[in-house]
């Protein structure tokens, strides 16, 4: 037994209250190491005054089961009640393949015996109060979310378009040139939307701000005039509630625009205005130093967001600018009645201001919806998570480095999808969300090297895993762009322009996704056959007397697969009945 890979940590994503009755623990052990793992738990203050006038404590046993298996570790997981008293103590007795016994404790990992038995230190959870749970909204689990960057989506409303807006997709798309995308077009396009199978709008930033995609916010009290007012956004919530449709707002919070009002006062006041403190200003008055790029600054007397000297970054611990913050975030819910916010670089909040604004926000809104968007996914969302999620960009630059770039073999692939499904409580991976491309990348199209089969596997695969898929608006469509800001190109709306086939993929992905939702969102994940040599992998998905099974072949050869007497053919690309072979890029997904 290799001891070194035995691995618990408690009060942790590895140890939680799944619901107020409910805790999970979770433990990591070498792969084909263990043949058994009991867990020894209880209320710690359960005990018995022996003969030997000693305290003996009353512990129950329970078997873990092997939830995750892989190519070089398992893990294993229980589900306990939780005691009245609202507290567990608990150890792990693990068995190893021969006749090796060991006790894990918070201590130790000893060899099983009567004298480590008895001088067990076990691990403690805190009083388990339901109301520490960051629960998970019913209906985050169930929504396909489209986000969509509005100068670029629909032209609904032709009289507010700025001065130099161009005609719809009549020149390629720049860091400059407005299109005249509207919140009006949003609306018109709402039907299109839901016959998609689309039930979550992402909205880009729509604040007042000068770029064309707002995410340089100067105002986040008002709807920038190009895309209507603020009429124009309660009337789309509200036409989105009809549809049974969400609507999630993004921002960027840790800076502002230098157009500001209250960078503007700093700029000219100095450290006399009233705004000083909300800034980190190493020296007044401010300035920075010209470059050749004129978003790019090599050094500053304040400090920017990604060096650029236009982005002056928020002092985040600023009493003035969190209540700010709070009032900015709460009056959009409050007064438009929107379901969700996703936060860019909500890392650097403060954890004890990213309390105080989920409080406040669960308190106007119960069923509100909080995602983070952040480069490590952890921060707000592991151990005891903040937030109801995140961008789980780490477990799709998993899929992209397996499917896209051929960097890895199906055994990394497995190795690291099922790290990144331990990372996690279970609710807070189900409010994770899964981009596989967006405003700051290339297409999706583009990523697939123009190959649409490609394109199609990878869609299917992680609309096959657990959290939200996001889809990018005009993927169902064929849409390309390399880079910023070609891949911020107009929606193709005349039907001559779009990938029908595509679009007939994507319909019918979301009615499966929607079919299978609770399989896919709260099932086991058991991987099956896989080849590294012939690139193929396959995996179950089971939740009950329900199970799907899904094989996916990236090999340049086909490969043999019998569809089952008694099985349900889902959905499949490259499938060959006849001959019983799947080629490349094929996939095949069934219930048996």
């Amino acid at each position: 037994m290799e001891l070194a890979a035995i691995y618990h940590r408690p009060n942790s994503e590895w140890a939680y209250m799944s619901t107020p009755d409910e805790f999970v623990i979770n433990l990591r052990a070498k792969h084909n190491d263990l043949s058994k793992v009991e867990i020894l738990y209880g209320d710690p203050y359960d005990k018995t005054l022996t003969e030997a006038n000693t305290s003996k404590w009353n512990y129950q046993v329970k078997e873990l089961v092997k939830n995750l298996r892989g190519v070089s570790a398992d893990y294993w997981q229980v589900k306990l009640s939780i005691p009245a008293s609202r507290r567990l103590a608990y150890a792990f007795r693990i068995y190893g393949q021969e006749s090796e016994q060991f006790l894990y404790d918070d201590r130790k990992l000893a060899p099983f015996s009567e004298t480590s038995l008895h001088d067990l230190v076990a691990f403690r959870t805190p009083y388990l109060d339901p109301a520490e749970i960051t629960g998970l909204p019913a209906w985050v689990a169930k929504t396909i979310w489209y986000q969509l960057m509005p100068d670029r989506f629909a032209n609904g409303q032709p009289t507010n378009d700025k001065e130099g807006t161009v005609a719809w997709d009549s020149e390629e798309a720049s860091a400059t040139n407005f299109f005249g995308g509207d919140l009006a077009g949003i609306i018109d396009k709402l039907d299109y939307l839901q016959e998609l199978g689309i039930n979550g709008l992402d909205l880009t930033p729509i604040f007042t701000a000068y770029s064309n995609h707002k995410y340089d916010t100067a105002d986040f009290w008002s709807v920038d005039p190009a895309f209507g007012n603020k009429e124009d956004l309660k009337r789309l919530v509200d036409e989105a509630h009809r549809r049974q449709m969400k609507v999630m707002l993004e921002g960027t919070f840790d800076h502002l625009s230098d157009f500001s009002l209250q960078w503007q006062d700093v700029h000219k006041l100095g450290a006399k205005s009233r705004f000083a403190k909300w800034f980190k200003v190493k020296a007044f008055p401010v300035r920075y130093t010209l470059s050749a790029d004129p978003n790019y600054a090599p050094d500053a007397s304040y400090a920017m967001f990604a060096n650029n000297p236009h982005l002056p970054k928020l002092n985040l611990h600023e009493k003035a600018v969190q209540d700010y913050l709070l009032e900015v975030l709460t009056y959009w819910v409050q007064q438009f009645d929107i379901d969700a916010w996703r936060i860019g670089t909500a890392d650097e909040f403060p954890p004890s201001f990213s309390r105080r604004l989920v409080a406040h926000l669960n308190k106007i809104k119960p069923d509100f919806y909080l995602v983070g968007e952040n480069n490590d996914t952890g921060i707000n969302t592991e151990g005891r998570p903040l937030f109801n999620g995140g961008v789980n960009y780490p477990l799709v630059e998993i899929m992209k480095d397996y499917f896209l770039d051929e960097k890895a073999a199906v055994g990394w692939l497995i190795e690291a999808t099922n790290t990144q499904l331990m990372r996690h409580a279970n609710p807070t991976l189900q409010g994770m969300l899964l981009s596989l491309d967006g405003p700051n990348s290339p297409r999706l199209l583009d990523l697939c090297h123009q190959d649409k089969q490609l394109m199609r596997a990878l869609l299917a695969y992680s609309f096959l895993q657990i959290g939200s898929p996001v889809l990018f608006y005009g993927t169902e469509l064929g849409l390309t762009g390399a880079s910023v800001p070609a891949n911020r190109a107009c929606m193709k709306w005349k039907v001559d322009e779009q990938d029908e086939t595509m679009l007939r993929f994507i319909k019918v992905l979301a009615d499966f996704r929607k079919a299978y939702n609770p399989l896919i969102t709260k099932g086991s994940y058991e991987w099956g056959q896989y080849s590294s040599k012939y690139d193929y992998l396959s995996f179950t998905r089971r939740l009950g007397k329900q199970r799907i099974f899904a094989l996916f072949n990236l090999g340049y050869s086909s490969i043999k697969f019998v569809l089952p007497a008694n099985a349900k053919l889902i959905m499949s690309q490259n499938l060959i009945e006849t001959d019983s072979r799947l080629g490349q890029y094929g996939f095949v997904i069934i219930e048996a």
